[in-house]
Parts: structure tokens; C-alpha cells; sequence
């Protein structure tokens, strides 16, 4: 069957090579999608509704800055050193960064340029920024406090001392760690230093109130040690944080305590962990020999509010016990904040034993060490009244995106833009299918979901590009998760959101799930996805006759059969690409899968199964193994007799592709499946209808190559246009119409036609 593979003395007499100019071959930058490394700060604005993304610096360039806004609206900022970038702020037009080079700059989101930068004289340890303030307060490791004129680009002359070198002058532990403004006085300021916190204000110009933990001997403390229990610790200071109000004072230690505070007296309300209240008083008979209680420390603590910043909790990440096997954020519950001048103190007390507490689990094997809260409509009480969601940053540099307070996980389908959705989690692998433009018009896919966040910037005017059909990516993602988008062409997109299907749920399991391929089809919008453990799903465009409520019987799966998953649909979706059939191969991974635009997929496996499945059924047509087909090789040895010889490496499909041609030895065209293995074989396939209306499939021929195939494309022989099966190309074939075809193979060395 050589003649599958002609030459230009064999089938083609025209050269297919005169109609293409130099200049359709010149690449054009049109779009970049993605971030160029791990994610390392988040920032969020709800009032101009922009979200700004910070990565890390790499060994490919320094780390960048991404302002995303409604639709595809995008802006990126490059850093003039290579650097990563640390907290990123927005104040009114300007968006402030500073990176791990200790750089500050102000960023115009306007004009999307560099407006100005300033090198702190020392290492900056700690920013702080408000919506309403044209000042940006820097915190150094020295301990000092220096303000920058964000309006006029200039230092301000305003420079605070180290306050706690004054309280405790022996003290060498000096840098501030943390700050943050009175959320409704502005002329106070929280610092926080490694040993305490201290309240400046502004209007009496000096320190007011200082705040300093020491758990006494007899008290347990954060980490629980037993042989440190009759000494006396001074636990190590990490964050200090305001109540919503500014009713009360919170601080963070480096033993997993959280210490609340009477902003007034300087009196300590409640130590206590996330387990645990009342850790800083002594406790009567404790025993030595308990078991040594470790947390892991804070990640970062923000203190929230509801509408009413007066109903407030905390959102914790880290400062659970080593020992947990799930990792997380955590919720407390305060409620309502008891009235201050009418409250006694063990009222004031019990208020943070917490009404509930929540737990917010991450997916396993990751923990998250810093988030974003998305506020609905405020940036005002540092960001925190209000909020929706949470986007965490995961500690491989990955984003997830958790509803607020209950931690359900929120797809990103419709919230975040594409370049997002690579790290989100990471992509595992990609494919592109050429879809129509009506087809993927009416692809909208209808989902229970909150309120957009992302409905700022101005989106620029491109041409429109009718008569193309659209590019749509398809991205596997390590949670089992895939997501399609439409690239586009450089145009204006008419339809700019993503599609989603979760393959662990078709699957009937969350464990053990990579996707190693994944076909389109151009015409229909079906969608073929195989995964490593030897299934392969098939989704269908539709609606959800199971929406709003889960399936109220269980499907079982049958092995090397089809089965009908159309009940493992997700209850949210109402309309969009739902489960259809699960083909469950059971011969090792799924190496190729092809849908084709007339109702047949082509899969392959590891395994060296192949099998052709008619979606009209459905059913399974053909199913073969490679080792049944292809003949092992008979080669002589020069080797001595007695010497082993290694035997012949297995063939699997590596590309599937099907077109509609004039097979040799045929006087009609047919319906083709073209299989290209790693070993370079190329094997044809017929498929043919049959008296009852079902179709059959028979083999038809192979061809060698020796190298892997990595491409196979139908081609008329006369013309060069493409051979593909197509409704148009398979109707025809009623009417006897023949089109006489070639191959075009691409091998891991170079193509052959």
C-alpha cells in the first residue's frame, strides 16, 4: 500500500507549490496568552474593577506586572531590573509595586507607563498605601518609616524614628514587620516590630500606646511546649492588624498565637490559637509530659467586615497544627462587635472565643501563603469589608479562587481572563482546533455563578473578522479540569468567554486523572478528551436536564464498553458541553484521539488498541490491536549465534486524521481513518455504511516510514485544498462523486507527500 504515500510521478501532476508567496510565511507576534512566571502578589481594586498580578523572577527574565481588566482587557508592565515583584497597591490611576530589589515604582494605568521610582535607603520590609491618601508609608528593616508624595513623585518630609528603640534600647531585633492605617482615623498608624506593635499619631506627632507580648511562666502559649512550660517567652512579632473599627488592636506571633488588644489601656482581651483561647494564662497542674503541640506559622491574617463593619471575622492562613493532613484557610466567626463603652470586659473576652469557625480546605498537596480578598464594592477597611471571594496564591506559584466565607471552590470560567486560567491551575497540556464561527457563536455556555469582577478598563476597537473560522484553545489542567477559549486572530472577539468541563466528575472520581488528549470537532463543537488510566469522554453541546440537583442514581462504568454519563453532568451548568458517552479502553493511556465533523472518533492507546467509535449509536465499529496489523520486521543479525537481541519496540497511534478519498483499487471514494504510529507506520482505515444504516470499518493498508509521524493531512490531489471528511465532502458521496486524494505526512525528520 505504498500508494498511499505518493509522489509527484504518482497521483500529482500540478505543483501545489506555485500559488504560495515568501510572505505567507512571515510569523506575526499577534497575541500573548499567559503569565510568564509563578505568581508572587495579588491586588484588587473594586472600584475601577482591576485586578493586578505580580510574578517572580526567573533564569527567562524578570518578573512582570499584569493589570487585567473586563473582557480581554490587558496591560503588562515589564520591570527595568530583573526582579521579582513582592505587593503591588492600587491608589486612584496609579498602581505601586515594589519588588525584591527594593524598588519602588508608580505605574500609570492610563497611559500604561512608568511615571516614577524610588530606591528607599534600606530594605523595605513593609508598604502601606490608602484610596484616599496620596501618601505611600515605607517601613524599612532599620526600623524607620518614610513617606513618599505619590502626587509630586518625591520624598515627603515626613521620617518616624524607630519607636521601640526608645522603649527598649537594648533591643536588636528593630525592623518593622508590618503596618496598617486606622480604618477610620487616618492620622493613627499600627507598627509593627519584631517584639511589639506601637500606635503613632499623626496629630500629637508621637507614639500613643504600646503593645508587647509575654506569656508568663505556667501558660501554655501558641506552640504548646511542655518542657518550656515553667519559663517565661516573649513570642516574636509577625503582623499587627486593626479591628474593621478600629475598636481593637490584633497581633501575630511567631508561636501560632493571635493576641487581641484594648487599644485604650494597652490591655491584653484574649490571647488565643486557632484551637485554643486564654493560651497567655497559667494553667494548675501541667504535666511534662505531654506531647509537643507544633503550628505552622501565619501566612497572613486579615480581619474582615460584612456590610456592617461591625459584624467582622478573621481569615487566617497557616497556624494549624503540622499534623493535619488537609491544608487551608480558616474562618473565625466573631458577629456582631460588643458595644465598647457599655460591655463589660468578660463580654469584651468571650467575643473572640468566636461564634463559629470555618475551614477552608485547598486541593491536596498544595497550602496557600497569600490571598486577595475581593471586596464587593468598598476598598476602604484595607480591602476587607464586603468580600465574595478569595484568590489565594498556592505555594508552587499557582492561583485558586474560593467563594466567601463557605470555601467552595469558584471556577474561573467566568471571572478571570484566559492568561489566568494557566495557573489555575497549572496547564498540562494544550491543543488547538480550527472551530466555525457560527458553531462556537452559539457556544455560550450557561453557568450558576456570582457577580463578575472584573469590569474595568476600556476595551480597544479591532477589525472584525466574519468569514474565518476561530481558534479555539483547549487546555488540560492538573486538577482534571478543561477550559476552551477562542485565541482569536488578532480581531474582535464576538464571543470572549471560556468553556469548562470537568473530566473528574465524568469520571466519577477526583483521583489519579491526567489528560493526555483531547480533539475538537469544527463543525459540531463535540469534544473527546482521554486520559492516562484509558478512558476517554466524549461531551456533546446541550442543556442539563439534571440542573439545579445532583443525579438520583449512580452509573456504573463498563470496562472496554460504552457508557452513558449524561447523568455525571454538573448541577451549575445549565447549558454548555455536556457528558455524553464514556468509552473505558483499559489498555494503558490514551495517546491519540480524534473527533471528526461526521460523527466518528478515532482513539489510540498505549496499549496498542485502536478502536473507531460512530457517535449515531453510539457504538464501537472497529477495534483492533496495532500488533495484529503491523508484521513484525524480519531483519539478518551480524552478531555471534548466542548473542540476544532486543525485541521489536511496540507501535501505537500517535495521529489520527480523517478524510474522504479514492482508495487505491477502489473506482469510489469512501470514508478514511489514517493512524500514524510512533514507530512510523501509517495504517488506513474504510468506513462504509451498511444495509441497516450503520457504518463498518475494515482495513485497508499500511505504510512504513521508520520515523514517529506527527502529522497526517488529506490533500486533493488536483488542487491541493483539503480532503477532510466534512457534512459537504460525505454527502457527496451518494451522488458517486470520487475525489482522488493524497497524504501528506510529517515524520519526526521531515514531510513526505
Amino acid at each position: 500500500m505504498a500508494g498511499f504515500l505518493r509522489g509527484k510521478q504518482a497521483g500529482i501532476q500540478n505543483d501545489l507549490s506555485a500559488g504560495i508567496l515568501p510572505g505567507l510565511f512571515s510569523p506575526d507576534d499577534q497575541a500573548r496568552f499567559g503569565v510568564n512566571s509563578q505568581v508572587s502578589s495579588l491586588a484588587y481594586d473594586p472600584v475601577q474593577s482591576l485586578l493586578a498580578v505580580g510574578t517572580k523572577e526567573t533564569t527567562f527574565g524578570s518578573g512582570q506586572i499584569y493589570v487585567f481588566g473586563q473582557s480581554r482587557v490587558q496591560l503588562t508592565f515589564t520591570l527595568p531590573r530583573r526582579a521579582s515583584v513582592k505587593t503591588l497597591r492600587f491608589v486612584a490611576d496609579r498602581l505601586i509595586s515594589l519588588d525584591s530589589k527594593n524598588e519602588i515604582i508608580i505605574w500609570d494605568l492610563q497611559h500604561g507607563k512608568k511615571l516614577a521610582a524610588y530606591n528607599p535607603p534600606g530594605v523595605v520590609t513593609a508598604l502601606v498605601t490608602d484610596p484616599m491618601l496620596d501618601w505611600a508609608l515605607i517601613g524599612l528593616q532599620t526600623g524607620d518609616v518614610v513617606a513618599y508624595d505619590l502626587d509630586r513623585e518625591k520624598l515627603a518630609p515626613l521620617r518616624l524614628p524607630n519607636f521601640w528603640r526608645g522603649r527598649n534600647p537594648r533591643s536588636r531585633l528593630l525592623s518593622v514587620v508590618s503596618m496598617q492605617l486606622h480604618p477610620r482615623d487616618i492620622g493613627q498608624l499600627l507598627i509593627g516590630y519584631a517584639e511589639g506593635a506601637v500606635i503613632y499619631s499623626f496629630k500629637q506627632a508621637k507614639p500613643i500606646k504600646y503593645f508587647e507580648y509575654e506569656v508568663p511562666p505556667g501558660a501554655s502559649g501558641g506552640n504548646a511546649d511542655p518542657a518550656n512550660a515553667g519559663t517565661a517567652k516573649k513570642p516574636l512579632l509577625t503582623q499587627a492588624f486593626w479591628h474593621p473599627t478600629g475598636t481593637f488592636v490584633g497581633t501575630a506571633h511567631n508561636d501560632a498565637s493571635m493576641v487581641f488588644w484594648d487599644p485604650k489601656d494597652g490591655r491584653v482581651v484574649m490571647a488565643r490559637t486557632l484551637s485554643d483561647t486564654h493560651v497567655n494564662i497559667p494553667t494548675k497542674g501541667s504535666n511534662s509530659t505531654q506531647t509537643f503541640d507544633l503550628k505552622e506559622p501565619f501566612s497572613k491574617i486579615v480581619w474582615c467586615a460584612k456590610d456592617n463593619p461591625d459584624d467582622t471575622g478573621i481569615l487566617v492562613a497557616g497556624g494549624v497544627a503540622t499534623t493535619m493532613p488537609e491544608k487551608g484557610l480558616t474562618f473565625l466567626e466573631l458577629g456582631q462587635t460588643p458595644v465598647y463603652a457599655t460591655s463589660s470586659w468578660q463580654v469584651l473576652t468571650d467575643h473572640f472565643e468566636a461564634k463559629r469557625q470555618y475551614f477552608l480546605p485547598t486541593p491536596p498537596g498544595t497550602e496557600i501563603i497569600d490571598f486577595c480578598l475581593i471586596p464587593r464594592a468598598s476598598p476602604h477597611f484595607a480591602g476587607a469589608q464586603d468580600p465574595i471571594m478569595i484568590l489565594g496564591i498556592l505555594s508552587s506559584g499557582e492561583l485558586i479562587s474560593l467563594s466567601f466565607p463557605s470555601g467552595y471552590p469558584v471556577s474561573p470560567t467566568n471571572n478571570l481572563p484566559p492568561c489566568l486560567s494557566f495557573v489555575h491551575p497549572f496547564v498540562t497540556s494544550i491543543a488547538v482546533a480550527s472551530v466555525d464561527r457560527t458553531r462556537w457563536l452559539g457556544m455560550v455556555e450557561n453557568r450558576q455563578r456570582g457577580p463578575p469582577i472584573l469590569r474595568g478598563g476600556a476595551e480597544g476597537v479591532k477589525r472584525l473578522r466574519k468569514g474565518e473560522a476561530r481558534n479555539i484553545i483547549s487546555m488540560a489542567h492538573g486538577d482534571g479540569t478543561l477550559r476552551l477559549w477562542d485565541a482569536g486572530h488578532g480581531d474582535e472577539l464576538e464571543n470572549s468567554g471560556m468553556i469548562q468541563v470537568d473530566i473528574a466528575r465524568a469520571l466519577n472520581r477526583y483521583e489519579d486523572i491526567t489528560i493526555t488528549s483531547m480533539s475538537m470537532a469544527g463543525s459540531t463543537g463535540e469534544l473527546a478528551v482521554g486520559v492516562s488510566t484509558g478512558e476517554v469522554v466524549i461531551y456533546r453541546w446541550g442543556g442539563n436536564k439534571l440542573f439545579g440537583r445532583e443525579a438520583p442514581n449512580t452509573v456504573e462504568t463498563i470496562p472496554g464498553g460504552l457508557t452513558d454519563i449524561s447523568s455525571r453532568s454538573e448541577p451549575a451548568l445549565k447549558e454548555g458541553l455536556q457528558p455524553f458517552v464514556l468509552y473505558d479502553m483499559a489498555r494503558g493511556p490514551v495517546t491519540a484521539v480524534k473527533m471528526s465533523d461526521v460523527g466518528f472518533v478515532g482513539i489510540g492507546s498505549e496499549g496498542g488498541s485502536f478502536s473507531i467509535i460512530d457517535l449515531r449509536g453510539p457504538a464501537i465499529i472497529f477495534n483492533t490491536s496495532m500488533s495484529e496489523l503491523i508484521k513484525p520486521e524480519k531483519r539478518s543479525s551480524f552478531m555471534r549465534k548466542g548473542s540476544s537481541q532486543s525485541s521489536p519496540r511496540p507501535d501505537w497511534a500517535v495521529v489520527i486524521e480523517f478524510g474522504v478519498m479514492t482508495l487505491e483499487g477502489d473506482n469510489y471514494s469512501s470514508i478514511a481513518c489514517f493512524v500514524g504510529t510512533n514507530q512510523g507506520k501509517v495504517i488506513t482505515f474504510k468506513i462504509l455504511p451498511e444495509a441497516n444504516g450503520g457504518y463498518t470499518a475494515q482495513y485497508a493498508g499500511i505504510s512504513a516510514l521508520n520515523d514517529k509521524i506527527i502529522s497526517i493531512t488529506p490533500i486533493v490531489a488536483s488542487s491541493g485544498q483539503l480532503a477532510s471528511a466534512t457534512g459537504a465532502t460525505v454527502g457527496a458521496l451518494r451522488t458517486g462523486q470520487q475525489t482522488h486524494g493524497t497524504l501528506v505526512v510529517g515524520k519526526s525528520c521531515f514531510i513526505l507527500s
